[in-house]
């Protein structure tokens, strides 16, 4: 993997591209390309965690140019039942306190198009199920709490434009040697439209959702069929769908 220019401003970002384009972080995304439009805040709200270490990051959050922190959780049940009006751009899910099971209830119930929110997942270190559970909700990253505050603030700039950002090395924690995860409706979904022969960009609009969130599914779903391409992932429906799975 190789350091990629931004073209746009001429300066080199810290960020690496994976082969099917997923970008690794690797900190500093200090450039003009990461920072929110002058006058324009991106509103938050950060769920789960420790009251103490909920407010605190909140606080460090609204200290920070371009950023709005507008409410904080307890958990993505309290957030839900809330009942804003206008939801934040961006939801901050601290994932430390959830198993998997309810990680993965709570970003699925947060992911919905009726939220209308960015997930972002915060973790203490790089954990499996947590790039797992990314991968599978097509969230808009996943950030470690060891970064600097200024960091998060250019990460979250750049995941709100529809750009999708992970730690560097996430794909070791999907490692094909571990069990896979069963496809989701949304990834059987995705799985019959590749089977069809449609390209990402006519997925994207049969789902109404962006084409990078497309791009993390399909990804998903090779990696939980053992598959390296469409051609194999259309190869592996058609013995799924004739009772061959």
């Amino acid at each position: 993997m190789a350091a990629v220019d931004d073209v746009s401003s001429g300066t080199k970002t810290n960020t690496t591209f994976s082969r099917d384009g997923h970008a690794e972080w690797h900190g500093s995304l200090l450039d003009s390309t990461s920072s929110p439009r002058p006058g324009v805040a991106v509103s938050l709200a950060l769920i789960g965690g420790s009251l103490l270490l909920r407010e605190a990051t909140a606080s460090l959050l609204s200290s920070q140019d371009g950023l709005r922190v507008v409410g904080t959780f307890e958990s993505a049940t309290h957030f839900l039942a809330a009942g804003a009006g206008s939801a934040p751009a961006v939801l901050l899910v601290d994932s430390d306190r959830y198993g998997t099971d309810a990680l993965l209830a709570a970003v699925a119930a947060l992911s919905s198009p009726s939220v209308g929110s960015r997930v972002v997942l915060l973790c203490r270190e790089f954990r499996e199920d947590v790039v797992r559970c990314a991968l599978e909700h097509g969230v808009g990253g996943v950030l470690l709490k060891s970064y600097p505050i200024e960091d998060v603030r250019s990460a979250i700039a750049y995941i709100v434009t529809g750009r999708t950002l992970m730690p560097a090395g996430w794909q070791r924690a999907v490692s094909p040697l571990r069990p896979r995860l069963a496809l989701s409706p949304r990834h059987r979904q995705i799985l019959a439209l590749i089977a069809e022969g449609r390209c990402n960009e006519e997925i994207a609009a049969e789902l109404n959702v962006s084409p990078n969130t497309v791009k993390f599914h399909v990804r998903a779903v090779y990696a939980r069929l053992g598959v390296r391409n469409r051609v194999e992932a259309a190869n592996r429906y058609a013995q799924m769908t004739s009772g061959g799975a």
